[in-house]
C-alpha cells in the first residue's frame, strides 16, 4: 500500500515520456503528480510551492548549462525532499547517493517500473509502516 498524498513533480519535455513516467507512478498508487515540460516551469512550481514535493523527477537535458549543479540545488531547496535525475535513453543501472533527510538518485537512463518501485520503497513511509504493523499482528500484507 502506498501513500497517495505524496507530491511528485515530473520534469520532462517529451510529452509521451512524461506520460509514461506518470503512469508508472499511477501503477503504484501515486496520483498527486504535477507534470511540467521545462526547467523554467520547475522553478515556477518551486517558487509558488506551499509545501515540499516529496519527489522531483527530472531529465538532465532540461537543466541549463549554468545550473549543472542541480544536485546541490535539490539538497538546498526546502521544497525538494527527494530527487530522481536521469539522462538520455533507457539504461537500467542506478547510482544512489543518500543524503540527510532525503534521497538523491542519478540514473544514466530513463527510469523504468522497477527503479520507481525501489525508489518509492525508500521514500514512502506507508509500505514500511504497513509491513511493521503486519509483522506485529502476525498478518501478511497481501
Amino acid at each position: 500500500m502506498s501513500t497517495p498524498s505524496l507530491r511528485i513533480l515530473i520534469v520532462e519535455d517529451e510529452h509521451l515520456q512524461r506520460l509514461s513516467i506518470e503512469k508508472m507512478f499511477n501503477k503504484f498508487g501515486y496520483h498527486r503528480i504535477a507534470p511540467v515540460g521545462s526547467f523554467d516551469e520547475l522553478l515556477a512550481m518551486l517558487d509558488r510551492a506551499d509545501e515540499p514535493f516529496d519527489l522531483v523527477v527530472i531529465n538532465t537535458a532540461l537543466v541549463p548549462e549554468a545550473d549543472r549543479h542541480f544536485e546541490t540545488f535539490c539538497i538546498q531547496c526546502p521544497y525538494v525532499r527527494n530527487a530522481l535525475v536521469y539522462e538520455g535513453r533507457p539504461r537500467f543501472v542506478a547510482a544512489n547517493d543518500e543524503r540527510e533527510g532525503g534521497v538523491f538518485k542519478r540514473l544514466p537512463g530513463v527510469p523504468d517500473t522497477r527503479i520507481i518501485e525501489n525508489l518509492m520503497s525508500s521514500i514512502d513511509p506507508c509500505p514500511k509502516e504497513a509491513a511493521a504493523c503486519s509483522a506485529l499482528s502476525g498478518r501478511s500484507n497481501t
